[in-house]
């Protein structure tokens, strides 16, 4: 599987459930495992490949001086530049629906408070934003429009960058400031609210399950929106065991409409042989 945009262009060798056999293919998926599993780990995949994967402790809110300090300044002189392609406009409730379900599950995870992830998702927006424009050039990319796909790269990279920022050992208790409803004109109010994180979930299991909440919501929209027509994604039964052709046809079908939303310039799906069994 692969997937191209001016972020990233990678190739998908293992997407497997702990109970699987995977097939000898290039996709390296299980025969064995349910539909929703199996497109939930591609969808989180090709998702997630405009995003930024970094270590951290466990999150402090972050400062505008961390934010721009020398090492992330290193950082930015060191990675790829983005490639000035032309590419098609994005489909603006796809690419909405996209940054959302990164959101939410933040959100659903309890990992953070969402007021300091807010704070924090803007500090590095801030930071970044300057020298992104400048790797594309003048006029390349209009700030705020998320149906252009130079922005909606740009600003996808800063969600994941603040989501893998908040993601490392997060506290399982913390306050929030959460808005509570006023009156036509006045001022905005909030409560502090105390929140407990599930403790039957792992610090290293949040990324795992926060791919597999957004790989969730991603899929039941293309069901919902493209089930019924000829767009849809082939039905592989819960607990059945598809043929390699039968799966094939479904991992290409759901690449096939992150491409013609917009999301990337190519995309493809191919099986190709192999000798061994993972």
């Amino acid at each position: 599987l692969f997937i191209c945009n001016d972020a990233a262009a990678f190739s998908t060798q293992s997407l497997s459930n702990k109970h699987a056999r995977q097939p000898t293919t290039q996709l390296m998926m299980t025969q064995h495992i349910s539909r929703r599993r199996l497109m939930i780990s591609t969808i989180s995949s090709i998702s997630a490949s405009a995003g930024l994967s970094q270590s951290a402790l466990a999150a402090p809110p972050l400062s505008a001086e961390e934010a721009d300090n020398f090492q992330a300044r290193l950082e930015r002189g060191l990675r790829s530049k983005p490639a000035r392609v032309l590419r098609q406009r994005m489909n603006i409730d796809f690419a909405v629906l996209l940054m959302r379900s990164s959101y939410n599950a933040v959100d659903e995870l309890d990992i953070v408070a969402m007021d300091q992830f807010q704070k924090d998702f803007f500090l590095i927006r801030q930071a970044e934003y300057q020298y992104y424009s400048d790797s594309l050039g003048v006029g390349a990319m209009q700030q705020g429009d998320l149906a252009d796909p130079n922005y909606f790269d740009f600003i996808s990279f800063a969600q994941y960058a603040t989501i893998s920022r908040e993601i490392v050992n997060p506290p399982a208790v913390f306050e929030e400031q959460q808005p509570v409803e006023v009156g036509e004109g006045q001022p905005q109010k909030f409560d502090a609210v105390v929140v407990r994180r599930d403790p039957a979930i792992k610090n290293s299991d949040l990324p795992r399950i926060h791919t597999e909440i957004v790989g969730n919501a991603i899929l039941d929209k293309l069901i919902e929106k493209f089930g019924e027509t000829a767009s849809a994604i082939p039905t592989i039964e819960p607990g059945s065991r598809p043929d390699a052709v039968t799966f094939l046809a479904a991992i290409k079908q759901m690449v096939n409409l992150f491409t013609l939303s917009g999301f990337a310039w190519e995309g493809g799906a191919s099986m190709v042989q192999g000798s061994s069994i993972k």
